[in-house]
């Protein structure tokens, strides 16, 4: 592909109101498993932001794009609903309460990990939402978290405060000692566990030929958090972050990394576990003229957003990414 051609996406507008039709296979895994289907919807990046227009990330559509994604949700009647992240642009407390309205709007129950977009910065020269309001209002009682939904363990960790709130000057990601050590308690007990993030862990390297194009990935000193995951036999993490749909491995352990909603795709994820193992969907959000408009606002803004998009759609092309029953 040129970095001038419009990349094919449908023109439909999502109104599908069963699983089985929510789009392309994106990716199917032999684990996890569970007696008790279970099926989420994923969302990551949101990026809303209610003042700004135009970048990449395509500003002016995400209230709209967030929206349409819970609508289209809530028609499925799916268990649960997760959010990996930077649910707003850069944490402005207007911004989050028009989130969290639109949260309550959806149907199921609804969990979210912050994002470095999330939390207070040292930068930041307008109010923030704590960390504390966020966990108030995104979570089940505070982060880290656990919690059942169907037949699957979602276990919730805040990559991006970091230890001691030590990545307060940075958009880095860092899962703290005190959570690793928590994670491996919680782990002990748990059902179908499904570890869910913003950041990443390493494995997308291999898919970018070694080479990281941001600083922020992947995560610092991920190695304590790959030993834990190991040690409990972890399958699938989830993760955002990075604006590319893609499936990578670290180890063992595959990691899901979810399309955004703001910038180009825009869509999400249904994933759905049963006992025969896990099957994840792709589900565009935007319109063809939608998806076209955020494809070239990523070609003309940086480099960088130009690689996203493109990479991004390189995946698109190849779906499946992933597919243990072939």
């Amino acid at each position: 592909m040129t970095s001038r051609e419009l990349p094919q996406q449908s023109s439909r507008q999502p109104s599908a109101h069963t699983h089985a039709d929510a789009g392309p296979l994106f990716a199917r895994f032999a684990r996890p498993r569970t007696d008790t289907q279970t099926t989420l919807a994923i969302i990551s990046d949101v990026h809303l932001s209610t003042r700004e227009s135009g970048s990449w990330k395509v500003y002016h559509r995400t209230e709209q794009r967030l929206q349409t994604a819970i609508s289209d949700i809530n028609a499925r009647e799916v268990d649960g609903v997760v959010f990996t992240g930077d649910l707003t642009e850069n944490g402005e407390q207007g911004d989050f309460e028009r989130v969290a309205a639109l949260f309550a709007d959806i149907d199921a129950p609804a969990v979210a990990v912050p994002g470095n977009h999330d939390v207070p910065k040292d930068f930041d020269q307008h109010e923030v939402a704590t960390l504390d309001w966020f966990a108030e209002t995104f979570t089940p009682g505070g982060l880290p978290f656990r919690t059942r939904i169907g037949g699957v363990d979602v276990i919730g960790l805040d990559s991006a405060t970091g230890p001691n709130e030590s990545l307060s000057a940075t958009h880095k990601g860092q899962i703290s000692a005190a959570q690793i050590a928590w994670l491996d308690e919680v782990l002990d007990e748990a059902i179908c566990p499904l570890v869910v993030m913003h950041h990443n862990l390493p494995g997308m390297l291999e898919l970018t030929g070694g080479v990281s194009w941001r600083s922020s990935f992947p995560m610092l000193d991920y190695d304590p958090l790959v030993e834990v995951l190991e040690a409990h036999d972890v399958s699938l993490t989830l993760s955002g972050h990075l604006h590319i749909p893609a499936v990578a491995q670290t180890e063992r352990i595959n990691e899901l990394i979810c399309p955004a909603l703001s910038s180009y795709p825009q869509g999400y994820l249904l994933l759905t576990v049963d006992e025969l193992g896990t099957t994840v969907r792709y589900v565009p959000v935007a319109d063809g003229a939608g998806a076209a408009e955020a494809y070239m606002l990523a070609q003309d803004y940086s480099d960088r957003s130009k690689a996203v998009a493109e990479l991004t759609q390189f995946h698109l092309e190849s779906l499946p990414l992933h597919d243990e029953f072939v």
